[in-house]
């Protein structure tokens, strides 16, 4: 279905967000009776903050206001200073000419450090005087601005803000007390980890009563449907919908990203750009961390604790030093029960499996094996992992096909071995598809039988050539179930 529709990479309908549009249009009402506005917008990247604050600067526009957008930049340990305040008076320069130019009058000297079209800057500009001018400077030339019209001011990526920028900001939200103003600033809630500097700046806007703040969450899954509907020009199979939702896990930008990727041709979802996204962060990391998330990733959706100590093998100072580093970067999260780690996002965790490489894989899958077989209180009773079946058994059934274009099985009968997938085609075997950069591939069958610690470490596994329609040419088939009595007995009373 998704091959006959030319995808659009952004969704023409806007889907839901309506509680957070009326606590935005309910600022600007407030606003317009002259009382100003501050709120502060978070959530993860790519949730659609910009898309809400889009609809909501339009819907303002209709309305008589006057919009600026000013945004950070991520140059530097720091940033640029006054980056976002100084963009967004130019906006509100080219959209008031003359007015802005009136409304700065006795305070060019200090103003021309944001907006050098108003003159030159005064030569005391950088003592702390000077920097308490143009704080009141900015703070008197809004409200002038605002006494004859409703202004929404917009400062975007305040996690890149640097100390000048958020003390402006600061002093922003305290100082204005009458004005027909509002002013939001938006900020990735995954990049603020514990010593991250906005961390301290948003505590202390918690105080103030004036500031209200805003989480956009993530879409639920009829969410996503209606933004599949809009990207593909229509509405799509349930199946495909539950796939991409769960694989989302209904960010809405990566929910862009996987459809249009499929439509592309692309099975398992994951594009070049996407899974560099996706790994960018990780990458920035230290080396022993990496290996650590790299582990971690082989060992499902949930790994605990001691059973990644196990199958690392390193001491367990390095090993908790590398899990904070990835904790405290948002890769990692503890789960509820404080016995183990889970990755933020189902796609992070796929990004790093799929950069393995094939022996790189099979080491730790073989590792993973060893560990479970060699002490099974790793993974507590109540655990949610497949369950092997007991020794000797194999398959006696067909399993059904997931879909007709697919014709593998997404479900294999009872009494056969379930590997646990975000893929529907979970069986273990190649179907050909490969990333054109990573030898370990990134075809869904093969990832997710790659994930379920198959007993290929320690049976035997036979293949003969593809008889396979959907594979290339040379390509090995489908291997054979493990023979009888080569699972682990540890491995066959399940969970």
């Amino acid at each position: 279905m998704l091959g006959t529709v030319q995808p659009q990479s952004i969704n023409p309908v806007f889907i839901g967000r309506g509680q957070e549009l009326t606590v935005l249009a309910s600022a600007l009402a407030r606003a317009e009776a002259g009382e100003p506005q501050a709120l502060l917008v978070g959530g993860e990247a790519g949730v659609g903050k910009t898309r809400l604050l889009d609809e909501f600067t339009a819907s303002a526009r209709e309305a008589g206001a006057v919009t600026a957008v000013g945004g950070c930049l991520e140059i530097g340990a720091d940033g640029l200073p006054f980056v976002p305040v100084a963009t967004a008076l130019r906006m509100l320069h080219r959209a008031l000419g003359p007015e802005l130019a009136e409304a700065a009058a006795g305070h060019e000297g200090e103003l021309a450090l944001l907006l050098p079209d108003l003159g030159e800057a005064g030569r005391e500009s950088h003592d702390e005087y000077a920097r308490a001018r143009l704080f009141e400077s900015t703070a008197r030339l809004l409200e002038r601005l605002s006494a004859e019209r409703t202004l929404v001011v917009v400062f975007e990526d305040l996690h890149w803000a640097d100390r000048s920028t958020r003390e402006l900001l600061a002093y922003l939200f305290r100082s204005l007390h009458r004005a027909r103003l509002v002013l939001v600033a938006t900020y990735r809630a995954d990049d603020i980890h514990r010593r991250h500097p906005l961390r301290p700046f948003l505590a202390e806007l918690d105080r103030l009563r004036t500031v209200r703040r805003i989480e956009v969450p993530r879409f639920t899954r009829d969410e996503v449907a209606r933004q599949l509907a809009g990207i593909m020009a229509g509405e799509q199979a349930p199946e495909l919908v539950e796939e991409i939702y769960r694989r989302s896990e209904g960010n809405p930008f990566f929910v862009e990203e996987l459809a249009c990727s499929i439509g592309d041709g692309c099975l398992s979802g994951l594009s070049e750009s996407l899974r560099d996204v996706l790994l960018v962060r990780v990458e920035a990391l230290p080396e022993s961390t990496q290996r650590v998330l790299r582990i971690a990733a082989e060992g499902g959706s949930t790994v605990e604790h001691a059973l990644l100590s196990t199958v690392a093998d390193v001491p367990e100072e390095e090993l908790i030093e590398a899990l904070r580093a990835a904790v405290g970067a948002n890769i990692l999260r503890p789960t509820d029960d404080g016995d183990g780690y889970r990755f933020r996002h189902a796609l992070v965790r796929e990004a790093v499996s799929d950069d393995l490489l094939p022996g790189e894989r099979s080491l730790l899958n073989r590792a993973y094996a060893r560990a479970l077989e060699a002490d099974p209180s790793l993974v507590p009773p109540n655990s949610t992992r497949p369950a092997w079946p007991a020794t000797g058994t194999t398959p006696t059934t067909p399993a059904r096909p997931c879909r007709p274009s697919c014709g593998r099985p997404s479900r294999p009968a009872a009494g056969t071995p379930t590997p646990s997938s975000s893929n529907c085609c979970s069986a273990p075997w190649n179907c050909g598809t490969r990333s054109p950069r990573r030898t370990a591939g990134t075809c869904p069958a093969r990832r997710a039988w790659s994930r379920t610690r198959p007993a290929a470490a320690t049976g035997t596994v036979t293949r003969a050539p593809c008889t396979t329609s959907t594979c290339s040419p040379g390509r090995r088939s489908p291997p054979a179930w493990p023979r009888p009595g080569s699972w682990p007995p540890s491995w066959s009373a399940g969970p």
